[in-house]
């Protein structure tokens, strides 16, 4: 994992970045405008979310610039505080449950406008957004995860070496795509070519697996998760290792989407896939799996695999909401921050990934890394605060953009449709949030005026009118564009 860069100051960075970075095409019809942050972060990046090729939050728009909008972004007119809290107020009056709110110009930790913005509240998915923000402390955006096989002095006896990376498919992987780029097929067909190679006798007697999951520790489960979300497949048992983040692929092996079922056994269940792959390339020879083992410790490399970069993962997480995706992130995030890849080395890094930017976690109690855990508490302050870190350090850049559009994509591409939401659409990106009493939504604005506003919003007590909580919240960042 490589060392953590050297910070530079974000105040220094907020225009040249966001200027880039918040660049908003004008809305036409339903087309829906997206970012010109959406250029190639680097040569051949791909930046996908989704299993083809297209823009990081999978809106599949054409990123377009409009230099007049950046122009203006620069040299927009002093933000309206009065406005802004008008604007919010005019729409979480009445909401249902419990509100909390702030607002932040983007060139500023201070407070614009907000509702009790400093009370502890339950974030649900907009836990990621801290997640998020782990993540481009300690890892490299363009770090690919690899799995690797490795022999020992045995030949015959192979080790199939997780290394964090929970989206591989079962057969061969996908250039274009980040769920599925690395293919346990591929990995397979590259080691029956070394086996044939090395050790031709092991290649025609068969061989062993053994799989090495020790890149995580500790238990799989988080004890904060409630049994009746890990029952219905909401969350799941979390290893450095897995099909298609944590799920069974379909017969023909592809991609069963979020509504595929949970295996007992991920890292057991990846580990047979290879297995099965491997016979095939060894033209029947047997292969059988012979349970975990840590690998030899003089073992050989024969092949490996590479993951999408981890900007691109955590992109698919925040566009997707994908609870298993950001648990075991996070947990390589740990290792890489020097900590065990398990629940407690999370639950340390986290509070620190928001400390590092200056931002207070005095009364947080933060349990998970995807929202899960009806224990967590943040404040909307703290939100809106991770969210602007994530969009003004220019060293986070390639996370911050993966932010999804406003009616483009993921979890927000059914949202802004209403004729009182419409003016939000294509002009924000923001991470989405539902429990069953928790609406929120936390992410940043481009106003009618210029000015770049960062906002989170956070309905605790909303059971039963859930619908209701998201609308009042997309109705509230539509006020904030022609309230600055």
């Amino acid at each position: 994992m490589p060392a953590t860069p050297h910070k530079t100051p974000a105040r220094h960075l907020v225009w040249p970045v966001v200027c880039v970075l918040l660049v908003v095409a004008l809305v036409v019809a339903s087309v829906v405008a997206v970012p010109a942050a959406l250029a190639e972060v680097a040569p051949g990046s791909g930046a996908s979310t989704g299993t083809g090729s297209g823009a990081v939050d999978g809106s599949g728009g054409t990123a377009a610039a409009n230099p007049s909008v950046a122009g203006d972004s620069e040299e927009a007119p002093p933000v309206d505080a009065d406005a802004v809290q008008r604007a919010l107020d005019g729409v979480l009056d009445g909401a249902p449950g419990t509100a909390g709110a702030a607002v932040l110009a983007v060139d500023s930790d201070d407070v614009v406008a907000g509702e009790s913005p400093e009370r502890a509240v339950v974030p649900a998915s907009n836990q990621k957004l801290v997640t998020a923000l782990s993540l481009a402390e300690h890892l490299d955006p363009h770090e690919r995860l690899r799995t690797t096989v490795v022999t020992g002095e045995d030949p015959g006896k192979l080790t199939l070496v997780a290394g964090g990376d929970t989206l591989l498919s079962p057969g061969d992987g996908d250039p274009e795509a980040v769920n599925g780029r690395a293919g346990l097929g591929t990995l397979a067909r590259r080691t029956a070519d070394a086996l044939r190679e090395r050790a031709p006798e092991a290649a025609s007697n068969g061989v062993t697996v053994a799989v090495d999951t020790s890149l995580f520790t500790g238990a799989d489960l988080n004890p904060d998760w409630d049994p009746e979300d890990i029952e219905s497949g909401e969350i799941t048992r979390v290893a450095p290792i897995a099909l298609y983040s944590h799920r069974v692929p379909t017969a023909d092996g592809a991609d069963p989407g979020s509504q595929g079922s949970r295996p007992s056994d991920p890292a057991a269940a990846a580990a047979q896939a290879f297995a099965d792959r491997l016979s095939e390339q060894l033209r029947g020879a047997r292969v059988s799996v012979k349970g975990t083992a840590a690998a030899p410790q003089d073992a050989e490399e024969l092949a490996a695999v590479e993951s999408a970069p981890v900007h691109e993962q955590s992109a698919y997480m925040l566009a997707h909401s994908d609870n298993s995706l950001a648990e075991t992130l996070a947990r390589v995030a740990a290792v890489a921050s020097g900590r065990e890849g398990s629940v407690a080395g999370v639950q340390e890094m986290l509070p620190e990934a928001l400390q590092e930017q200056g931002i207070a976690t005095d009364g947080l109690a933060v349990k998970d890394a995807s929202g899960m855990a009806a224990a967590d508490r943040l404040t909307p302050l703290v939100l809106a605060r991770t969210v602007r870190a994530l969009v003004t350090e220019q060293r986070f850049a390639p996370y911050g953009r993966g932010l999804p559009v406003g009616g483009g994509a993921g979890t927000l591409a059914q949202r802004f449709d209403d004729s009182s939401e419409a003016a939000a659409r294509g002009r924000t990106r923001a991470k989405t949030g539902t429990l069953l009493d928790v609406a929120s939504l936390s992410g940043y604005v481009q106003c009618e005026d210029g000015n770049v506003l960062v906002y989170s919003l956070v309905l605790n007590g909303v059971k039963g009118k859930t619908d209701r909580a998201r609308n009042t919240v997309d109705t509230a960042v539509a006020a904030l564009t022609g309230a600055a």
